[in-house]
């Protein structure tokens, strides 16, 4: 799961609620391959249960990938279900994520939400991709210290 700096997640929320605002969208998410939701737009219209919908939508997008594979294609980078009322538009981010748009078919339509979200795909995973850069060196800090060569006495060191 990717871990989130509170200046990142702030980043990551502005970013998805200045595209949810210019593609009149209703919500856009931003989820893992997992269905972990690691953000959302600031969107008071819209009310639903986020967690089950991260999970369902990262089912959703692996079972497609699995039918994708069996028609013998190699990948699945996006997918558009739609309702009566309702689109929703779910592309993949760096092979990891999943930027969904949720948007009311009478406010905007798939052509607009594709347009906003390839304008601000690259900035999206941009972050993603210092984000994980950032854990990975944090990861990789425990892993310098080499405790063996310190003379510490651990049994005294607590008394």
């Amino acid at each position: 799961m990717l871990s989130l700096k509170p200046e990142e997640d702030k980043k990551l929320k502005e970013l998805l609620t200045r595209l949810n605002g210019e593609s009149k969208s209703k919500i856009v998410l931003l989820i893992d391959k997992a269905g972990q939701l690691i953000s959302r737009s600031e969107s008071p219209a819209f009310s639903s249960d986020d967690v089950t919908f991260a999970s369902l939508t990262a089912g959703n997008i692996a079972a497609s990938e699995a039918l994708s594979k069996l028609l013998g294609d190699k990948n699945l980078s996006h997918m558009f279900t739609e309702t009566e009322e309702e689109g929703i538009y779910m592309t993949l981010v760096a092979d990891k994520y999943i930027l969904v748009a949720i948007f009311d078919k009478k406010v905007s339509n798939l052509g607009i939400v594709r347009v906003k979200i390839k304008k601000y795909f690259k900035e999206i995973e941009g972050i993603l991709r210092s984000i994980e850069e950032r854990a990975k060196e944090e990861s990789n800090l425990g892993q310098e210290i080499d405790v063996d060569d310190l003379e510490i006495d651990l049994d005294t060191l607590f008394e």
